[in-house]
């Protein structure tokens, strides 16, 4: 196996080395003709596939541009050196460490098999990354796409891998009373909606078919794919035609506010700035340094706001209503969702409710009768729940197990649960799924935790990019390793059936589990991956915690999601 030989990092490495060093364009390097100009790239000799790495896809959205919908690249551009990684976009978290960052980010990646011609045609996988719209960026080598490409190649079906930059923080979510029923709400998700634009325009000619683009992400990447769904009401620019949402959607985490919640955050960043006695401080923000804004930035969390266009209304309310964009669609979360967010300290009902208060819009009444559907037991089935229940109380409270089923039906696995009931009921194909899997490394008692399962889609076998707290950095390596590969094959290729073919079961072997759709009323049906020696991946009905996410869900509105 390739993956055992030499990872993505170091054979990107070799191609920098003598006469083929970064940033030098060289006769053998791939070369693809777009509008405004020519990509060079480099070829990977070990993995036999094309890197085009760094292409602009906007305007750098500085100066006056700062603050502002991305802008069309409408000039020449020439020759486009394509042969290493650009930076990230500014941010604000552990996904930052050791990546330079700049306002000017706007790029995206591109993995193609090697040599392809531009007549090929192959279906396109766009990721968008996660990391809470605060940080993260396509320059991570946890979602480069060589070995997903590399799979597709060995399944029969290939596919052209695409990773994109957005801004992040204040820089992509900036909000408040001044920006109000302007276009420059939102510049981060219209990021990424130029982004898909560039690939619809260009991918052909590095072989991809523009019919044929599947947008997937994790945590605030899944919730963008959600959002772009459900953008400009609905609106189908056709752009994409199949969407995969791993734990996030277009029903958010918590309540989506509108830009006037964000005013006391952009008062305290005009105070900062000097700007408060200027006629228009968002253009004297404009003017600020980069340094002065991240110094304020760095204490302050913006969001996606509803501004009336690009987001018109919350997003349950949207697929209720049938406004969004209506393509086959993965949607799943980690069993433990709530045990990596569930550390609130809680040891009883008063800890718990005063929790739910603080991130929702629950009045009282309706917190003290949902916490009667979620027993203090309610965590303990291991169908529902991975988690270990005799420890992490000492470090998380005494109710630290409640909690987390709580926390996790609340952010994530009602919404994605609410997801699926709302689109199989609109007959859109949809198929869902839990991931159960405890990684290697970490702690039993947080069990398959958020992100757990970046790793196995991406077919990231040496565990490229991770760092602690997994054993060696690797997520999936450890004394399971073997199991773990078995389980990424399963996962990384049915991603890739469903990108190439808008269905995970097409060309399944007769040994694989065939991936049931969720359907309308009684068949609500999902997978549950698992490695085998935990009892291996399996089909269940939809129905845990029933009462419980069934009650959140019907008050999804009163939460503003």
């Amino acid at each position: 196996m390739k993956t055992s030989v030499i990872s993505f990092a170091a054979s990107l490495a070799l191609q920098y080395i003598g006469a083929a060093q970064a940033g030098v364009i060289t006769p053998s390097s791939p070369t693809v003709s777009i509008k405004n100009g020519t990509v060079h790239g480099t070829k990977d000799h070990v993995w036999n596939q094309d890197y085009f790495l760094g292409i602009p896809y906007a305007r750098p959205p500085v100066g006056a541009l700062r603050f502002r919908p991305p802008q069309y690249i409408n000039s020449k551009l020439g020759n486009i050196n394509a042969k290493k990684f650009g930076v990230h976009c500014y941010g604000f978290g552990p996904d930052q460490v050791g990546f330079e960052q700049s306002e000017d980010c706007l790029t995206l990646n591109i993995v193609r098999p090697a040599g392809i011609s531009s007549n090929a045609k192959l279906p396109v996988a766009v990721w968008i990354h996660g990391g809470g719209f605060l940080e993260g960026g396509a320059p991570d080598y946890r979602y480069n796409m060589t070995f997903m490409v590399d799979q597709s190649s060995i399944i029969g079906s290939p596919i052209i891998g695409v990773s994109i930059n957005y801004r992040l923080s204040g820089w992509g979510f900036m909000s408040g009373s001044e920006m109000e029923g302007t276009q420059n709400l939102n510049a981060g998700l219209k990021d990424q909606r130029l982004a898909l634009h560039w690939v619809k325009e260009n991918i052909k000619s590095f072989g991809g078919d523009p019919a044929k683009v599947t947008i997937f992400g994790e945590s605030a990447g899944g919730a963008a794919v959600g959002l772009q769904q459900i953008a400009f009401n609905g609106r189908d620019d056709g752009i994409f035609r199949g969407v995969v949402q791993q734990s996030g959607s277009a029903i958010a985490w918590g309540p989506t506010k509108s830009p006037k919640d964000f005013q006391a955050d952009f008062n305290t960043l005009v105070a900062a700035a000097g700007c408060a006695d200027e006629i228009s401080p968002l253009n004297c923000l404009r003017n600020a340094t980069a340094a002065t804004l991240n110094d304020v930035f760095a204490n302050q969390w913006w969001m996606p706001v509803i501004d009336g266009d690009f987001l018109t209304g919350y997003g349950s309310e949207a697929l209720k209503n049938g406004r969004y964009v209506k393509v086959p669609t993965i949607v799943g979360t980690t069993s433990d969702e709530g045990a990596s967010f569930g550390t609130i300290g809680a040891n009883n009902d008063t800890d718990i409710a005063n929790y739910l208060a603080s991130v929702s819009a629950w009045s009282p009444a309706t917190i003290q009768e949902l916490l009667t559907k979620y027993p203090a037991d309610v965590s303990v089935p291991p169908a529902e729940n991975f988690t270990g229940q005799d420890d992490g109380t000492a470090e998380n409270g005494a109710a630290y197990h409640r909690a987390a089923a709580f926390v996790g039906d609340f952010m994530f696995i009602a919404n994605r649960r609410l997801t699926a009931e709302i689109l199989a009921s609109q007959n859109v194909p949809v198929w869902s799924f839990r991931f159960r899997t405890l990684v290697n490394g970490l702690k039993a008692y947080g069990g398959a935790g958020h992100f757990s399962e970046v790793g196995f889609v991406f077919h990231n076998l040496n565990g490229d990019g991770y760092t602690g707290p997994y054993d060696n950095g690797n997520p999936l390596g450890g004394p399971k390793a073997a199991e773990y590969a078995a389980l990424a094959n399963y996962m990384c290729r049915s991603w890739i059936r469903f990108i190439a073919h808008q269905d995970p079961r097409i060309g399944t072997s007769n040994s694989d589990l065939k991936w049931v759709p969720y359907a309308h009323g009684a068949g609500k049906r999902q997978i549950v991956f698992d490695i085998a020696s935990t009892g291996g991946s399996y089909i269940e009905f939809d129905d845990y915690r029933q009462e419980g996410i069934a009650f959140m869900n019907e008050y999804a509105l009163q939460t503003q999601r």
